[in-house]
This record gives structure tokens, sequence and C-alpha cells, in this order.
């Protein structure tokens, strides 16, 4: 009966792979395994961006990403983000918690919470796709209650009334993209009280890390909070394909 419906589904709403195009199926089950794989060891990526934050030392925030920026998993983004295919975060939500594992494990002060702080999306973005990303990612994670107890989520950074119109710093060089400091904040907030008085560390969440300066503002936002800032997780890491120009398989190489 499961197979009837699925073949009834098909012929009265045909879909493609969003990976390979093929028929019949959202993401197939050969682009859905390769993006598994390519997601299966979370790394460090903060050597991709040039504009994240750097401490005393030099060294910048580290960021841990569940995987590159290329073929089945970029694939799987742009869906999920640009094309109205919320249902693809259940796909997306194993790799992303797996990153946060990680990220915790190598980042954190084991003996203290973790807050998860999404980087907010603009009004603009958010009204276009109807829905918000990250919330949707962090949604399901929660449901699905794949994240440790001592690991908390609240939205404690929002962009100004001022910087919600900003230009998007994707397809930017490293002195345009300056246009992103100054268009969040930290607002005096329940939540913000809540983390301070459990002494929580903040790991910034993202979908895609391009140059890092959006976790940067997002950084100087937080830095008068009092709360400390161990680092970030973000989905893939760049550099990125043009997504005019499609994103191939990991099979076609």
């Amino acid at each position: 009966m499961r197979a009837a419906l699925a073949s009834t589904a098909a012929l009265l709403l045909p879909v493609d792979c969003v990976c390979c195009q093929r028929p019949d199926s959202t993401l197939c089950p050969t682009c859905s395994k390769a993006m598994r794989t390519a997601c299966l060891h979370p790394q460090r990526v903060e050597h991709r961006a040039d504009a994240l934050p750097v401490n005393q030392l030099g060294e910048a925030l580290p960021v841990i990403a569940a995987g590159i920026y290329d073929h089945e998993l970029a694939a799987v983004i742009l869906a999920f983000k640009n094309h109205q295919m919320p249902a693809l975060g259940k796909v997306l939500v194993p790799a992303l918690a797996r990153a946060v594992f990680t990220a915790v494990a190598e980042l954190a002060d084991p003996g203290r919470p973790v807050v998860l702080v999404p980087v907010p999306t603009r009004l603009r973005a958010k009204a276009k796709r109807g829905y918000f990303p990250l919330g949707v990612l962090l949604a399901r994670m929660n449901r699905s209650r794949v994240l440790p107890e001592r690991v908390l989520v609240e939205h404690l950074v929002r962009y100004r009334a001022s910087g919600q119109f900003a230009s998007a710093q994707k397809g930017r060089g490293k002195r345009a993209r300056s246009v992103v400091r100054g268009t969040l904040d930290a607002p005096d907030t329940r939540g913000l009280a809540r983390m301070l008085s459990l002494e929580a560390q903040v790991l910034f969440i993202d979908d895609v890390l391009t140059t890092g300066a959006t976790l940067a503002e997002a950084q100087r936002a937080l830095a008068d909070s009092g709360l400390l800032v161990c680092g970030a997780v973000v989905l893939a890491a760049t550099p990125a394909p043009d997504p005019k120009q499609g994103v191939r398989s990991a099979r076609s190489k």
C-alpha cells in the first residue's frame, strides 16, 4: 500500500532529486547516501574564512562544519533554503547534530552549559521563504532530542531595524562585507539573563560559512553581554559553487 501511495503521489506531484534530477524523489537514495558519507566527520574550517573575529593571541574563532559546501550537501542546502523545500531539514538534522556534538566536545568547557545561538535572518529573507531555515533545523533537533542535556537554544542576537535591509554579503569582496558591521545587536531579554545566571558558553550556529563576517558581527553584538563565546557550528563551509551553474554530484568526478 505504501508503494502504491508513493507511485500515485509521484504521478500527481512529480518531483526530481535535487542533486541528480532522478525522477520520483526529492532526494534519491544514492544522493542521500553520498551526502551522509560527506558529513560523517565534522571538521575545523576557520582557516577558510578571513573575516572571523580573532582573540588576543591572533587566533580565529574556531568553527566546526558538518561538511564542505559542494556536491550533494550544497544541493540539499540550496533546495532547503532557497527553493521552498523545508522538508529537507530532516536530511540535514543528523549532519548538523553531529557537528554540534563535535563542537561541544572539542570547544566547550565540560563543566558549563552550552547555549546554541542561531545567527538571525533578515525579515525580507524570512518573508520570501516563509520560514527561518535554522529555526526549522533547531526545532527538529529539539523534538527529536538529539542534543546533549547541557545544550540549550536561545535566540539572543537579532538584526537591528536599520540592518534589516542591508545587502546580503554573498558575492561580496572582503572590503564590501564590512557593511555587515553594526547590523546585529543583543537586546536585554529574559533569555540573556537566564544564560548569564547559568554561566553558559555560546556556540553560534549558522548554515554556510563564507568569509565569517556575520559571525564576527554576532560576536561583537554579544561582546558586552558577559557571555563567553567558545566557537561556532555551521552546516557547510565554502568556497561555494555558483547556484546559477548548478551543483555537481560527487559521483561525476
